[in-house]
């Protein structure tokens, strides 16, 4: 049996079309480029504190400082690698303005002294609040599942970087340049 591989490149094709339009139909809610510190602060999340008490997170932003904001939690292995590191952020340029944020996936009214026993045991020095999944979905467009997300604002609002995963040998490293340009003066 003798196949045209025209008619096999046809097929092939048309299979990368479909694949295509589906893909792009499947996920019509998905960001073309990285939303700014505005868009967020527009959409008025409201998140849970560790006390329990609602709140916006709007409140947590700050305006006009650089921003670390993490999405993550306790179950999560690189999760508990990356943290360390944003005490360290938190620590060394609080004085500098920074804000660090961390945002929890999980459910408060499942995970919270889980949640609570973590914060503790990492001895976490910035503010850690549960998030809605809205949150996630804002930034992901889908609900992937894919944490930790780490977004760096400069205080510009602008998202200087998206770190997606954590790997202990070039996380920091990584994370070290998008703060080291999200602390540079506003132009």
């Amino acid at each position: 049996m003798k196949i045209h591989w025209t008619s096999g490149l046809r097929s092939i094709l048309f299979t990368l079309i479909i694949t295509l339009l589906l893909t792009f139909t499947y996920y019509p809610q998905q960001q073309s480029r990285d939303p700014s510190l505005a868009d967020l602060r527009a959409r008025n999340f409201k998140v849970k504190t560790l006390q329990g008490k609602s709140i916006e997170l709007n409140s947590l932003l700050g305006q006009g400082k650089p921003v670390i904001l993490d999405i993550w939690a306790s179950t999560c292995g690189p999760c508990r690698q990356e943290i360390p590191h944003l005490i360290q952020f938190a620590k060394t340029h609080r004085e500098e303005g920074l804000i660090v944020i961390g945002l929890t996936i999980e459910d408060p009214k499942v995970d919270l002294k889980a949640v609570k026993s973590f914060v503790k045991e990492f001895s976490m020095n910035y503010e850690v609040a549960f998030a809605p999944q809205e949150v996630y979905l804002f930034f992901n467009g889908t609900n992937s599942g894919l944490i930790p997300q780490t977004m760096v604002f400069h205080p510009n609002g602008r998202m200087v970087r998206r770190l997606i995963g954590y790997n202990e040998k070039t996380g920091k490293r990584i994370l070290d340049q998008a703060v080291a340009l999200a602390l540079q003066p506003v132009k």
